[in-house]
């Protein structure tokens, strides 16, 4: 079924969608320029100068005008339409920010849109077009393994739009997409507040899997069972990590290699356990009831 009427909104989610496999590509036929950025300063990491290359990257193609690509197609449970590109080629994205242009207004803005934890975007994107002006924030993730620690579970946009960048001392590899897409369903036990590890090869799995191309069509499709689970680990994270403990005290086994903090689930299980055998079956519920009372 093919679509031509879209609401603004509608159209500038798909703008996005087509312009980050776009970016992605780009981003991909540089791998030169990208291998002599410098990621680290002394001793610690900086993303200061990859976030002044992507900044520049942008601004130098900041439409769709020029994809070869003639459509899109969005799925999404049991729906399926179709959408020429030629629906989005008005938007254009016409300022790039860096955290430091970001005048108090928009930083305002930007916390009221948010349903997490305000932090300054790694760079702020303003898209005009069908009488409409927007502000994307763009999150860039780089790392030499694959997985690494995200966000706190506190700042996590779910659809914000990353670039990953996975790089070792002669290869660089990029893909893009939406911050959720690149969440592994890992929550480690958190030392402050709970950060859900991502990884570069879950987004770009996902991509392989949900974003194809096929005859001049971009087919993108999202994954909705998938998205409840993880957006279930950042609206509960404490019952998602109960969850797990619960795995770890039920297994018969012990893993190579385990955290610390398993042996003194067990301790703290077994204590529990023992002290439970010995009450009332009205005591251990009244117990319980306590417990869930004080729980937020």
């Amino acid at each position: 079924m093919a679509i031509t009427k879209l609401s603004n909104e509608a159209r500038l989610q798909c703008f996005w969608i087509v312009y980050f496999y776009e970016l992605e590509k780009i981003l991909n036929a540089q791998k030169e320029e990208l291998l002599n950025i410098k990621f680290q300063s002394e001793e610690s990491n900086t993303d200061e100068y990859i976030k002044r290359f992507l900044k520049q990257i942008i601004q130098e193609n900041n439409t769709i005008q020029n994809c070869t690509l003639e459509k899109i197609v969005l799925i999404e449970n049991e729906a399926r339409i179709t959408v020429k590109l030629s629906n989005f080629y008005s938007f254009e994205i016409s300022e790039v920010l860096l955290p430091e242009e970001l005048d108090p207004q928009l930083k305002s803005d930007i916390a009221k849109s948010k349903r997490s934890v305000y932090t300054n975007p790694d760079l702020l994107l303003k898209v005009e077009g069908y009488a409409l002006t927007q502000y994307e924030s763009l999150e860039i993730k780089s790392t030499k393994q694959n997985a690494i620690p995200g966000s706190s579970v506190q700042q996590v946009a779910p659809n914000e739009w990353v670039v990953f960048i996975k790089r070792a001392k002669e290869s660089i590899e990029v893909t893009t997409g939406q911050y959720i897409n690149s969440i592994t369903e890992k929550l480690p036990f958190p030392d402050r507040s709970p950060r859900p590890q991502i990884a570069f090869n879950t987004l770009s799995r996902w991509n392989q899997k949900n974003r194809v191309v096929k005859e001049k069509e971009l087919i993108f499709q999202v994954d909705s069972i998938a998205n409840e689970n993880k957006l279930k680990l950042l609206e509960d994270w404490q019952d998602y990590l109960a969850e797990q403990w619960l795995e770890v005290v039920k297994a018969e086994t012990k893993k190579k290699n385990e955290k610390w903090f398993n042996n003194a689930l067990r301790k703290f299980s077994a204590k529990l356990l023992r002290q439970s055998a010995n009450m009332t079956h009205l005591e251990l519920k009244q117990w319980i009831n306590d417990i869930e009372n004080l729980t937020e």
